[in-house]
């Protein structure tokens, strides 16, 4: 009992010290402010007129979405893509083809299997797909013009 009334005690000092002598003062006042603007509400209002005041309240601040947006986001559904691929990286095709062929197994093997538990869309695919391209396309044309010199 004695180590209970110690570590009470010290837990209280601590506190004080922390936070100040008058956090008492201020923890009291906001627990009773809370408390009775909550039963001011429920007195005031009852539950079914403060929900209907809520619901007022939280569509109020929304501006009413127009129709062209819906229709639009449809019609982008609907849309079937047509996906193209420039497949040319060096301009030799004998070089070409193993590096797709090293960017199709490493999007395999790192990316597409983590990948297609989060989503099923191919254009984050696409898009890294892409920058691989890129990326290699600009070392190619970097050592040609380092060679050529």
């Amino acid at each position: 009992i004695l180590s209970i009334w110690g570590w009470g005690s010290l837990g209280i000092v601590l506190f004080l010290i922390t936070f100040g002598p008058f956090v008492i003062f201020y923890l009291t006042f906001y627990i009773l402010c809370f408390v009775g603007g909550g039963l001011v509400v429920t007195l005031l209002f009852g539950k079914t007129n403060s929900e209907k005041y809520l619901e007022q309240c939280e569509h109020s601040f929304l501006p009413p979405t127009s129709t062209g947006v819906p229709k639009c986001l449809e019609e982008m559904k609907r849309e079937a893509r047509t996906i193209k691929i420039d497949r040319r990286l060096t301009g030799a095709n004998i070089i070409d083809e193993p590096l797709q062929q090293v960017i199709q197994f490493s999007l395999r093997d790192y990316v597409q299997y983590w990948y297609y538990t989060l989503s099923d869309d191919e254009s984050f695919l696409l898009e890294i797909r892409q920058t691989l391209q890129n990326a290699l396309i600009q070392f190619a044309t970097r050592c040609w013009g380092y060679i050529s010199k």
